[in-house]
């Protein structure tokens, strides 16, 4: 019993690093979440200026995603990536204990407590891009390969239930205890994932002794030239854009798709989001027998095709049980398709180059996902104008994500159908 427990942990270094990562993890979805009910129930409720606010505080988490990123990743390659989570960590606790002392000891005017928000959303995000490239290429080092799967499978497990507790955690504690106190839970979070990363062993030293330092500018334009040029990782970079595009369009369209075409009302609608995360569940726990018959590789283009297939099903207007359980499954099919991507990096790329190649993916689903918004939010109204005045009768949300949905068919069929020659040949 005792070896059986000792070896679904894999070690003592994953347990605390998968422990580290769920603190951090929880830390950020709880704020992310409390910030947008304080903007919106409290700071700027029934002003003119929320829908700002809201979209500032959008920004400010998604700016360092594109912009510090790369760069972030250049930088974990010079130094020793489990003294950058360390410092990660820290760094939000300091700023957060700041933001914190600051309001309870001031009489903070409405404007100054948003630039505080928007800072503490901004310093979270760039520590994140710090933190998260130092993750993989620590793992890289702590797990033999063997085990790679099972250990992502785990990490997505316990991240898709934090991100369930968390949507509805963060606004209650707004709720029950305010905002201070909800901030308080974050540090005690960040600071928890900082401990268990410190309580690693003989870790540092391990990676002290295997970190070179590259020119900082040649090291970023080494890691773009080897995620280019590496097939295993161009086929992540093009399977992120696609999905990407796909999410921003869902962002726009899935909601008023529910509410407007499927007509359905707010509890079943919460039933049908919550569908997702539950394929999630499903698929961290039924991976490892699927990859026994599939490579990594044709297991990340299968499951975009299959996500491409269930939100081709879900635009043609199904029953409510029915669009219950195609969102199941486009939630294992995600959960699929996540859960590949650590492994894939921690294959193809050599150490050392894990930070640099690890950031791209983050820009490129930020700007493919930015895009993708930006078009469906700014041609829908036109698109059903179009329509009323053709006299289509043409569901417009449902051929949004439609369009999404082949997006993603012709993509990863494109890939599979590349590896299926790559194959052959070989």
């Amino acid at each position: 019993m005792k070896q059986r427990f000792a070896d679904f942990f894999i070690s003592r270094n994953f347990s605390l690093l998968w422990l580290g990562q769920a603190l951090s993890s929880f830390g950020e979805f709880v704020f992310e979440s409390t910030v947008i009910v304080w903007l919106v129930t409290d700071l700027y409720r029934d002003s003119a200026f929320l829908p700002s606010a809201v979209g500032m505080a959008v920004a400010a988490s998604a700016i360092p995603r594109v912009l510090v990123a790369p760069l972030a990743g250049a930088w974990v390659d010079r130094l020793v990536p489990l003294y950058v989570m360390i410092s990660a960590d820290v760094a939000r606790v300091i700023h957060f204990l700041l933001f914190i002392s600051a309001y309870w000891l001031f009489q903070l005017e409405q404007g100054q407590v948003l630039f505080g928000v928007l800072l503490l959303l901004f310093v979270n995000s760039v520590a994140a891009q710090f933190f998260n490239p130092s993750r993989q290429a620590v793992m890289q080092a702590v797990l033999p390969a063997e085990r790679r799967v099972e250990a992502s499978a785990k990490a997505m497990f316990s991240l898709t239930g934090i991100s369930v507790i968390c949507a509805s955690l963060g606004p209650a504690l707004f709720v029950l205890v305010g905002p201070l106190w909800a901030l308080l839970i974050n540090v005690l979070a960040f600071a928890g994932s900082a401990l268990c990363i410190v309580l690693t062993r003989d870790l540092g030293r391990r990676l002290a002794a295997q970190t070179e330092r590259p020119s900082f500018w040649g090291g970023v334009a080494a890691g773009l030239r080897f995620a280019w040029g590496h097939s295993a990782i161009r086929t992540l970079l093009i399977g992120m854009a696609l999905y990407g595009v796909s999410l921003g369009v869902n962002n726009v369209v899935l909601s008023l798709y529910a509410f407007k075409t499927l007509g359905l009302s707010a509890s079943e609608y919460g039933l049908i989001l919550a569908a997702f995360p539950i394929g999630g569940l499903i698929a961290a726990l039924l991976v490892r027998p699927l990859l026994r018959s599939w490579s990594i590789r044709q297991a990340f283009s299968a499951s975009l095709f299959c996500l491409g297939l269930g939100y081709l099903g879900y635009a043609l207007s199904p029953p409510f049980y029915l669009a219950w359980l195609i969102m199941a499954v486009c939630g294992l099919c995600f959960s699929v398709f996540a859960i590949v991507q650590g492994p894939m990096l921690q294959e193809a790329v050599p150490e050392g180059f894990m930070g640099r190649v690890s950031a791209t993916l983050t820009p490129v689903l930020a700007i493919a996902s930015l895009l993708g918004t930006l078009m469906a939010s700014q041609t829908l109204n036109l698109a059903q104008a179009v329509a009323s005045q053709q006299r289509l009768f043409i569901d417009i949300y449902g051929a949004y994500i439609f369009g999404a949905a082949c997006l993603l068919l012709m993509g990863a069929g494109l890939m599979l159908r590349g590896q299926v020659r790559a194959r052959a040949w070989k």
